[in-house]
């Protein structure tokens, strides 16, 4: 039985060794799609496939599916927005609290080493049919081999079965986690764990803005989670330097660590003067990158308007089909919102910064945020992005003046 690919190493781009196993061979064939890595037969090139897409399909459209199955091999909870609704993410967010969703993604870390492949999955998913077929791969197996998630699965078949979310539910599941959440950061300022809620409220309405932004993201952080991109929080705090592929994932599990060895009235004197960067380093959670280091060097009071249109485009990436955001005014000034005639201009760019941001596309945001300032947006673009057969409306809507 081959290695899933999510348990195996990271592909090699020496094309002299084969991306997928590593041997050397007289008969390496480079990808066809992008020409960067190289293959010693077919079915290396076939396993490989679910990691690379994200290498070789840049500027095409990936299916829900590939992102799951990269989200189990990085361990971490699916943020795309179309991938948390087809697969029960955004319903077990919604109607169930404590582990659901990791749960879920074990379920689905079962399957892949059952040997489901993720043409098999999205298959079930599109025809409506995944309940039926989870049930029938797990249940191919003796029951003391099923492990801890299938029973789990069994009581909680809703999440997969298409029926809608229970609203009262969903709010009573939000009210209950977020008074959780708050009684974590509460004791962490250092109230009395024995305080009702009005109690809490009374004392958080006499914070400042930046303490109270504070003690919000420490409760989060307190529950081992971290903030999503329709947070300003997922701005001030630095996450937007991430690209949404894991990275965020490590930058939670830092402040995780930061808030355990800091006190409140550190990191919220930090985040007031701007010093998160170096409060991590005092703390010996080591230097961080300078991308996030160039974030945090004004927030949480001003940053480039870069990060605010980075900002944006997370929330874009992250969201629900349908869904509408709008850039901040001095992104939508800076990067040609403001030219648009209509909404395919408004959509060429945004499919334009969601390439250049994507975590292969090579672009750097500071640079990006220079060449704005040069005048060179479309320079800039045409080094990463294949602008025809819009080199035309490209012209236009990168004008600065």
């Amino acid at each position: 039985m081959s290695v899933p690919w999510f348990m195996a190493a990271p592909a090699s781009s020496d094309c002299t060794h084969c991306a997928w196993c590593g041997e050397e061979s007289p008969d390496m064939k480079r990808c066809s799609g992008c020409r960067k890595i190289a293959y010693c037969s077919p079915k290396c090139q076939k396993d490989q496939w679910p990691a690379h897409i994200f290498d070789c399909k840049v500027n095409k459209p990936i299916s829900t599916v590939y992102y799951l199955s990269r989200d189990i091999r990085n361990d971490v909870i699916p943020v795309d927005g179309q991938t948390r609704i087809d697969y029960g993410f955004d319903k077990a967010s919604k109607t169930l609290r404590g582990d659901s969703e990791n749960n879920l993604l074990s379920l689905y870390k079962g399957l892949f080493m059952l040997g489901v492949t993720e043409k098999e999955l999205r298959k079930w998913q599109s025809e409506g049919t995944l309940v039926e077929n989870i049930k029938k791969t797990y249940e191919a197996l003796p029951p003391e081999n099923r492990g801890g998630y299938y029973p789990w699965f069994l009581q909680h078949q809703d999440l997969l079965d298409g029926s809608p979310v229970d609203p009262n539910r969903a709010t009573q599941v939000s009210i209950e986690s977020n008074l959780a959440m708050w009684r974590k950061g509460w004791a962490y300022m250092g109230g009395s764990p024995n305080a009702t809620e009005l109690q809490m409220k009374a004392g958080l309405s006499a914070l400042s803005p930046e303490r109270t932004a504070c003690f919000m993201f420490v409760s989060v952080a307190l529950s081992s989670k971290r903030p999503n991109p329709f947070l300003p929080s997922w701005l001030t705090f630095g996450f937007v330097s991430t690209n949404c592929g894991g990275a965020e994932i490590g930058l939670g599990g830092l402040y995780q660590d930061l808030v355990k060895r800091c006190t409140f009235d550190e990191f919220c004197t930090a985040y007031e003067t701007s010093t998160i960067p170096a409060l991590f380093e005092s703390k010996g959670l080591g230097k961080r990158d300078r991308l996030f280091c160039d974030v945090m060097s004004g927030s949480p009071h001003s940053c480039k308007s870069v990060w605010h249109l980075k900002h944006y485009i997370d929330k874009v990436v992250s969201s629900k089909p349908g869904s509408e955001h709008v850039p901040s005014p001095e992104a939508g000034y800076d990067y040609g919102y403001n030219n648009c005639k209509g909404i395919v201009d408004w959509k060429l760019l945004d499919d334009l910064y969601t390439k250049l941001f994507a975590e292969n596309s090579g672009a750097d945001p500071l640079q990006l945020h220079e060449a704005f300032q040069k005048g060179e947006l479309l320079e800039f673009a045409k080094k990463y992005v294949k602008l025809a057969p819009w080199t035309a409306k490209y012209t236009r809507l990168l004008k600065t003046t």
